[in-house]
């Protein structure tokens, strides 16, 4: 296995992208309306702790990844067996993003299009940067990271002008049950998700603090995420969100400057495909790492074509249509990513506190 290593910033600049792509496009208040903003601050809340779990992982195990953890906690069959099922969550999500994409690109820019090509355009240079190694994906994202937030930050200056703050009032209005089930959508959508993360700590320094990249990413894509959805908002409302597949897309098109500065919506669409191929890149980097462990292969390059491939068909076939998609994203997903996110990370963690202590006892002892 390769000994690669990428900064501390480099790896913020991974977490806020990985977490802000699908979340800039599609969109987020399907029950609470028009206090979304309260579900994504308790989402953000729930989020510190288990960031703070990843974290600690990562003290107790310097150097190694989720694959390396699982197997010195759970024995190499044991192991292996719930790295397969990170493999395949790995796989899975790289697939969803991919398919998140191409529904963008068949709804929107490229209606005539069939939707396996902007698909696989992608996911061949997903599979170019991971073969390059995950100091490229690191350097891809700090720099694409301060281009995302800058065209963020524009668009949301020249969404002043149509902001209708009325649109927030009266708050609460769907009851805190709404505001509860939206904040953990967003929190197995896309917080929880940097679960993943887990599986390129071992390019992570060891003077790097984990403690520092998670929250600060959390804290940083938490907030970007709570702009967007309040900039929705305010220009669409909330009944208008709801009926609307890509609500960003649609808010960005109605700024109008003079006359002068118009449809300026294709800015923020390169800002959520670049956010978008980082998100992809670090699951197929995850998901070959993963295999290259399970198997003892040398290097994880010789299987990133095979899976980069795979996860572009498994894009193609996993959802009939974009409704399905939608369905899965806000009801059904979260309860299927609920285990991946929290559960097996929490007893991993109970785990590796008992195996990390019993290895210390046995070394003082001799």
């Amino acid at each position: 296995m390769s000994k690669e290593t990428i900064t501390g910033g480099q790896y913020t600049s991974i977490t806020i992208m990985f977490m802000i792509s699908s979340s800039l496009f599609m969109g987020g208040a399907r029950l609470s309306g028009n206090s979304i903003w309260v579900s994504l601050l308790l989402a953000i809340t729930m989020a510190v702790p288990l960031m703070c779990i990843y974290a600690r992982l990562h003290a107790l195990f310097p150097g190694k990844n989720i694959f390396d953890m699982l197997i010195a906690v759970f024995g190499k069959v044991a192991g292996r067996v719930v790295a397969c099922l990170y493999i395949w969550y790995a796989l899975h999500l790289g697939a969803l993003v991919l398919r998140n994409f191409g529904e963008f690109s068949k709804t929107v820019p490229l209606s005539a299009t069939p939707m396996i090509v902007p698909m696989l355009c992608v996911g061949l240079l997903c599979i170019w940067v991971v073969k390059a190694g995950i100091e490229v994906i690191g350097r891809s994202a700090k720099f694409l990271v301060l281009f995302t937030l800058f065209a963020l930050f524009v668009i949301q200056i020249f969404s002043l002008p149509l902001f209708e703050y009325h649109h927030l009032l009266p708050l609460l209005d769907n009851g805190w049950n709404a505001v509860l089930s939206d904040a953990m959508n967003s929190f197995s959508f896309p917080l929880a998700e940097t679960v993943l993360l887990l599986g390129a700590f071992h390019s992570l320094p060891n003077r790097a603090s984990a403690y520092r990249v998670m929250l600060s990413g959390v804290l940083i894509s938490g907030g970007v995420i709570i702009l967007v959805y309040l900039r929705n908002m305010l220009v669409l409302g909330p009944e208008i969100i709801t009926s609307l597949y890509f609500p960003s897309y649609v808010a960005t098109s109605r700024i109008n400057i003079g006359d002068f500065l118009t449809r300026i919506e294709g800015s923020s669409a390169i800002a959520f495909v670049t956010a978008l191929f980082i998100k992809v890149s670090l699951c197929l980097y995850v998901a070959s790492n993963g295999i290259a462990k399970v198997f003892n292969l040398k290097s994880y390059r010789s299987i990133v074509l095979q899976m980069g491939l795979i996860m572009v068909y498994l894009s193609v076939f996993i959802f009939k249509d974009i409704m399905e998609m939608q369905h899965f994203a806000y009801f059904i997903y979260k309860v299927y990513a609920f285990p991946f996110q929290v559960i097996i990370p929490m007893i991993l963690w109970i785990g590796s506190e008992i195996v990390v202590r019993r290895n210390k006892n046995k070394t003082a002892v001799a």
